[in-house]
């Protein structure tokens, strides 16, 4: 079927034309002077785009000479006839200075003033008039930058995406036809542009609709109701509904990015000074930072350097924008776009993606990459769900979004759970699946199978083994069972335990990697999708299975174990020299270095251990740690700097220092860059004690943001409330440190609840410096 000819470009400068001819044969009936007075256009007239069923924005620009009594009777003589007809009218009467005071008083009139445009009249005192608003729009445009921030965020809190709308409003709602009009406006300063075809081609996708709309409506409302989008479609000449909505969802994605990078660039444009060469004369250059990997960070952006060959580059470079909350440059998102990461991913690039994944600002980054067309490549089946609208009014977004918010509901959770690179890699992927719903009989069951299906294929080609792939494609699999079981069986039916246990296959981990999906899918969802309720049901349950499937404090996840030969060796050594021992097997797990360092039990030792790591600028991956009475062993997978790791006589020098020095108050002084204090929400450490089902220990997990000195200082505050260390499982993923403590007390007692207490409250300062 094709389009309606009356809803596209055409139709709209027709209208134009036929609208500009009425008004200026109104304007000679009205017998209008030549000089002194002028008819001019705004909003969708001013800019030539009126719809069937838009009203008329008129301003009648008068010279400030002209008598009262003749300018109230013009605009008597304009305005009556328009109105005697039933026409939608919203006029102004002013002088140009009275206009350009409007503007620079009300910046949303400001934005509306740019849109005035000549009909009849006094052609150059209109002329004057428009050229005098859009001069003192870029006279006070950088000062008025913070103003139109404060403008968005008001909008935004007002307004919903119109992505994610199940009913969008086309004119007003975050990425439609008002926000175009923002960023034109912003480009109309001279302090930003933006990419003119992929907006002008929103602009037409938004406005086609809005055409259709007032067509099947027969009223100029810009609300696209459920009962109207079928028609709608029809009339634009696309298959159904949910075309439609895709259509829009796309359109609207790429004007929320493009205002927003219009808008970054005008409030650096604004900012006084700045950073973007250093030197001067013939020796200035760009000024840039170079992280590792061909990652470089310019003029407060990120982008890599196109001479690297490094397959982690890319990777890395997302990675680091997902992290810190730097933009991607422009460049970076055309090359990623034009050369994605071939699959599969390697090892090394699978860990990169996941610690991008557990970033703070992944869903800022993934909406870059998504309008750009760089991030359906790099994720295996993500163009099938892409855009995707949710038929029903418990979703808020549409599904690929969905899922990015899944994955930042999951990475709260990466505690608990063994395998916090799965959890985010199964949130990531769990709905792919829902492209098949609604096409057959049984759709949401064919949709989870199929999810399944295509979760697996995709983790296996994001570097996933074998097992992995398997493991997350049950999880996937199952993962509305659990919520469904809890609120639909009786929790404490013995039938119900059973399904749950097949569901997880009888695998304490599975269950507490389902466990946390369940959490993350709902609460990604919606608010009634996850409430107070739903958590003590679910709750309820697991810890009935858990209680079942739980006997003894769990191992390490399996590749985090050092190698058995390494552990070996290096314990007998200590046992035989009574020194500490250093390890360096020379192998790589995943692109990182293995390092053992290890020395006689004692009070400290493990503090004295982070501290090396600390004071040689190791950044740790992932650790292990087991005390047993020949040695305290702890396993370090640490990225390796660019200049190399540090040689094994050093390492070891250095560990027999802080051994011997581990009481002395002086040794715990490490010389590392402050950090700031703790603004959001997502930056205040948690605490927690953890169950432990062997009772022999007291277990305490620190989650908090990451820092070079934060492994020490816990360690250190350890010490200082005379625990030990019994075994450790460290854990960094993104920009998140997730750090399990296995603890006794000096005679190998769990600790006492007011010691546990104490402790726990001084956890909390030290995770905040």
């Amino acid at each position: 079927m094709s389009a309606d000819p009356r809803v596209g470009d055409t139709a709209r400068r027709s209208r134009s034309d036929t609208l500009d001819a009425r008004l200026a044969q109104l304007w000679r009936t009205a017998d209008g002077p030549a000089t002194g007075a002028a008819l001019l256009a705004l909003d969708d007239l001013g800019r030539r785009t009126p719809g069937p069923a838009t009203g008329l924005t008129l301003a009648l620009i008068v010279d400030p000479e002209l008598p009262d009594a003749e300018r109230d009777q013009l605009a008597t003589s304009l305005w009556h006839p328009l109105w005697a007809t039933g026409e939608r009218l919203d006029a102004t009467v002013s002088t140009p200075q009275q206009a350009v005071a409007t503007a620079t008083t009300s910046l949303e009139s400001g934005v509306r003033l740019l849109d005035l445009r000549f009909l009849a009249g006094d052609v150059d005192l209109a002329e004057s008039a428009v050229a005098a608003v859009r001069v003192r729009w870029r006279a006070t445009a950088r000062s008025r930058v913070g103003d139109l921030t404060d403008l968005l965020d008001s909008l935004a809190a007002r307004y919903p995406a119109l992505a994610h709308a199940p009913e969008p409003t086309l004119a007003t709602d975050r990425g439609g036809l008002r926000d175009i009009a923002l960023i034109r406006a912003l480009a109309e300063s001279w302090l930003a542009d933006h990419d003119h075809a992929v907006v002008d081609h929103a602009d037409q996708v938004l406005l086609r609709a809005r055409d259709a709309l007032q067509i099947v409506t027969a009223r100029p409302s810009t609300r696209l109701g459920r009962q109207d989008q079928e028609p709608v479609a029809a009339l634009m000449g696309l298959r159904g509904a949910d075309e439609l909505l895709t259509q829009l969802a796309q359109a609207s994605r790429v004007v929320q990015w493009q205002l927003q990078r219009s808008l970054r660039a005008a409030t650096g444009a604004a900012a006084p000074g700045g950073r973007a060469t250093v030197g001067s004369g013939a020796g200035r250059r760009p000024a840039l930072e170079r992280r590792d990997h061909g990652v470089i960070v310019q003029a407060a952006e990120v982008s890599v350097d196109p001479a690297s060959r490094d397959p982690l580059r890319d990777l890395a470079a997302i990675r680091h924008a997902a992290v810190t909350g730097l933009p991607l440059s422009d460049a970076t998102l055309r090359r990623l776009a034009a050369d994605p990461p071939h699959h599969p991913l390697d090892p090394a690039q699978r860990d990169v993606l996941v610690d991008a994944l557990a970033g703070e600002h992944l869903t800022t980054v993934y909406e870059a990459l998504d309008v750009h067309g760089a991030w359906a490549p790099l994720i295996p089946h993500w163009s099938e769900v892409r855009n995707l609208p949710q038929r029903d009014t418990v979703h808020r977004f549409t599904v690929d979004r969905h899922q990015i918010e899944t994955v930042r509901e999951a990475a709260a959770l990466l505690g608990t759970v063994e395998r916090p690179d799965l959890l985010l890699l199964a949130a990531l992927l769990h709905d792919l699946g829902r492209a098949a719903a609604g096409q057959v009989a049984g759709a949401e069951a064919s949709a989870t199978t199929r999810g399944a299906e295509l979760a697996r294929e995709a983790a296996l080609a994001l570097g996933c083994r074998p097992p992995d792939a398997d493991r997350l494609g049950r999880v996937v699999a199952e993962h509305r069972t659990l919520l469904a079981l809890a609120i639909e069986h009786d929790p404490d039916d013995e039938s119900t335990l059973t399904a749950l246990h097949r569901a997880v296959d009888g695998d304490a981990a599975q269950l507490a990697l389902l466990r946390a999906l369940t959490e993350a899918d709902a609460r990604a969802t919606g608010p009634a999708a996850w409430t107070d309720r739903h958590a003590d049901l679910v709750d309820h349950l697991t810890a009935r299975l858990r209680g079942r499937l739980t006997r003894g404090a769990p191992d390490p996840a399996e590749e985090l174990r050092p190698r058995r030969d390494a552990l070996t060796r290096i314990r007998a050594e200590v046992a035989r020299s009574g020194c500490p021992h250093v390890l360096l097997p020379g192998v790589r797990d995943h692109g990182d270095a293995e390092i053992t360092l290890a020395a006689p039990p004692a009070p400290g030792v493990f503090a004295a251990i982070t501290r090396v790591l600390v004071r040689f600028d190791l950044d740790v991956r992932r650790g292990t740690a087991t005390s047993t009475p020949e040695a305290m062993v702890t396993t370090w997978w640490v990225t390796v700097p660019g200049r190399g790791l540090p040689a094994p006589a050093a390492l070891r020098q250095a560990l027999q220092r802080e051994v011997e020095r581990r009481e002395d108050p002086a040794a715990r002084v490490l010389e590392v860059p402050p950090t700031a204090p703790a603004r959001r929400v997502g930056d205040i450490p948690v605490v927690s004690i953890l169950i432990d089902p062997a009772g022999g220990h007291s277990v305490v997990q620190v989650n908090a943001r990451n820092r070079p000195s934060l492994l020490a200082d816990v360690a250190q505050t350890v010490t200082l409330h005379r625990a030990r260390v019994r075994a450790a499982h460290v854990l960094t993923i993104g920009g998140r440190a997730v750090d399990t403590l296995h603890l006794t007390d000096l005679r190998g007692r769990p600790l006492p609840p007011a010691a546990l207490e104490a402790l726990l409250a001084d956890l909390v300062d030290a995770a905040s410096r």
